[in-house]
């Protein structure tokens, strides 16, 4: 990646560090959006909200393709973008523990955050989703951005 790549990475990700305050301010003590409004959408163990959807699914992605507006169809700026968002919403969701006021850090874990599905590696757990978006950040990384 280049050095404009690595500056495009950064602001995603400061972004999203913004998303995450302003997120753990409107949910408060109560994660994944549990007292929002709208509806709400039970897949297994995991419930998908609306707040969730519009967020993720729409406005970041309206967002991220801004410089396609601006300069046009660039595809390795996609794919820049891609890795950038893939470690950026779980940059965005770990923040939201790291920087809630009212939402204990020490609560990161599975018996603290209900709403995530989590793996255990030794002592360590993680949420599934954030090895996911990892793995899945690490691929486009080596096949689109060596």
């Amino acid at each position: 990646m280049t050095p404009s790549d690595w500056i495009v990475f950064g602001l995603v990700q400061g972004a999203m560090v913004a998303t995450a305050f302003w997120e753990a301010y409107i949910e408060g003590p109560e994660g994944w959006a549990k007292n929002q409004v709208g509806w709400k959408i039970k897949m297994s163990s995991f419930t998908y909200t609306a707040y969730h959807f519009w967020l993720y699914w729409v406005m970041i992605p309206l967002l991220l393709a801004i410089p396609f507006a601006l300069i046009g169809w660039d595809t390795h700026l996609f794919w820049v973008l891609v890795f950038a968002y893939l470690l950026g919403t779980t940059v965005e969701d770990f923040m939201w523990f790291v920087v809630n006021p009212v939402y204990p850090f020490s609560k990161f874990n599975a018996q603290g955050t209900p709403w995530h599905q989590w793996v255990s590696v030794g002592k360590l757990q993680i949420p599934v989703f954030y090895i996911v978006r990892i793995i899945g950040a690490l691929i486009v990384y080596s096949m689109f951005l060596i």
